[in-house]
This record gives structure tokens, sequence and C-alpha cells, in this order.
């Protein structure tokens, strides 16, 4: 079975991006032209409908009875944030990372946590190549640091208190931070992230063209004659090489599931196999 989920938001209100929903809609045609996805097996979710209800409900379809030899992707391009947790004294104790849905407005109702997606994606059993691909910002920080200048961060700026809370977080040595990355470190998934929790994510432009740095030059690498049969190990060393190259200053990462780190994107050849097999 393939499944894939695919998130886009521009129209953020007072905090616009431009590539986002172009990030969702080339992946998707991308999966239909190479990876034997059939268009009915994705999901698309964009600017005012991408609520934070309509999300937590699709991510249960993604993840609703999947089995191994499964193929599932779930790609999200938007903002991104950081957000200082509190204990029940009211003490500060650490920090998490989040997506923002078109509806997010810094209270817990309207963002998807680390802990959310640890909780959703907890079920997805070993055998299944789930590949999370996350094109958004996770810093706190209200510094930027791109030396190129067609571009827009996808970090969604905190207002004044709650980037108080960031600053005092960051003063503590004695707590840690959780985020989506260590998430992914325990579960049966491969993260694809845009940077480093310290980094921002580039909204750029590209031949006259919105998209999203991570989502751009991954597309540009899976193109590649031998993109497919790489693992994705290679495939995001060779995306930063990229980013280096054209003086992006943000570093894609990978974590999650060793398993499936070591195979080819939407790997068609382990999906056949299995299938001849049953």
């Amino acid at each position: 079975m393939n499944r894939a989920l695919l998130i886009g938001i521009n129209k953020y209100p007072g905090a616009p991006l431009s590539g986002c929903v172009n990030d969702i809609t080339d992946m998707a045609n991308f999966l239909v032209k190479n990876c034997k996805f059939k268009m009915q097996e994705i999901r698309l979710l964009t600017d005012t409908r991408a609520t934070t209800k309509e999300i937590l409900a699709r991510l249960k379809w993604l993840v609703t009875g999947l089995k191994k030899g499964d193929r599932v992707l779930f790609h999200y391009s938007g903002h991104g944030a950081q957000v200082a947790t509190r204990d029940k004294k009211g003490e500060i104790d650490g920090k998490d990372e989040v997506i923002c849905p078109v509806d997010f407005d810094w209270t817990d109702k309207h963002m998807i946590r680390d802990k959310e997606f640890a909780k959703i994606f907890s079920t997805v059993p070993k055998g299944v190549e789930f590949i999370w691909i996350s094109d958004s910002c996770h810093s706190g920080d209200l510094s930027k640091d791109f030396p190129k200048t067609n571009f827009t961060d996808k970090t969604m700026l905190p207002p004044a208190d709650m980037d108080w809370r960031i600053q005092t977080f960051k003063g503590q040595t004695k707590i840690t931070a959780d985020g989506l990355a260590k998430t992914a470190s325990k579960l049966n998934v491969a993260l694809i992230s845009g940077c480093q929790s310290n980094q921002t994510s580039a909204d750029a432009t590209f031949n006259n063209r919105a998209n999203g740095a991570l989502t751009y030059f991954l597309l540009k690498e899976l193109k590649k004659s031998n993109g497919l049969s790489e693992s994705l190990v290679k495939v995001v060393k060779n995306v930063n090489k990229e980013m280096d190259a054209n003086d992006f200053n943000q570093n894609p990462q990978l974590e999650g599931s060793k398993e499936v780190k070591n195979k080819g994107f939407m790997d068609v050849c382990q999906v056949k196999e299995f299938y001849s097999v049953n």
C-alpha cells in the first residue's frame, strides 16, 4: 500500500510564505511520475484548509492500518517554531519544536508539538518505509543570518512574552529540549528536516518560481539518474552540498530508523519484492 499526506501553507495571517504549496504539488507530481504512486493514494491539504483540526484528522488517516511493506510519506512545508514548556509548578522546564497550522496562535490548541508527533507516529510498525519531510524552521532565535536576499525564512516569530520564555529556557543548563529530530530517533520513521534546530529554513525563489530550499534541492537530487537508488543518508548528504554551493546557511538533517535511512527514497524495488512474495 502507498499513502502520502502533503501539507503546504502559504496564507498565514500576518506572516505569509510563497513556495509551500509549490513544494507539495511538486512532490505529489514526483511521487506519481517516478515512485509509482497513484493520485488517489495522495492527499494534499493547503492554506486555509490546513487547520490544526484538519491536519490531525489526516495524520490519523495516514497511520491507520499500516503493515510491513507499505510506503508512506508525510511532507509538511510551512512555518515552524519553538515553544517553552512549564511544569506543574509553573516553572519553565523544557522546549518543544512545533509545526504551525494556518490557525496557529501560540496556544496549545493551535499547534502540533513534537510530543504529539511522537504519539501519532509511535504506531508505525517496522518494515514500513515511512519518510517524514519537514521543510520548516524550528528556531526560537529572532536573529537571521542568511547571506541571500531572495528568501523569507520559515520561522514564526514569537510575541514578546513567548520569546521571553524561550530566552529563559536557553539560560538554563540543567534542562534538555525535545525536538522533531529527537522524536524521530525513537520511531520507525526517517525524518528529513530543512535545518538544524537552531537554524532557519528558506522560502526562496529559483528560476523565478517560489520553493522551499529543502524541497527544491531534495527533488533536484532525487531526479538524478541514481537519485532513487541512493540511500537517504547519501541523498541528504548531497542536498547539504548543494545548499552550501548555493550559499544557503541551513543544514538539512536526517534522523530516525536506521532501516529506513539506509533505503532509497520510496524504494520501488523493495515494494516489488514484497508484493511478489505475497
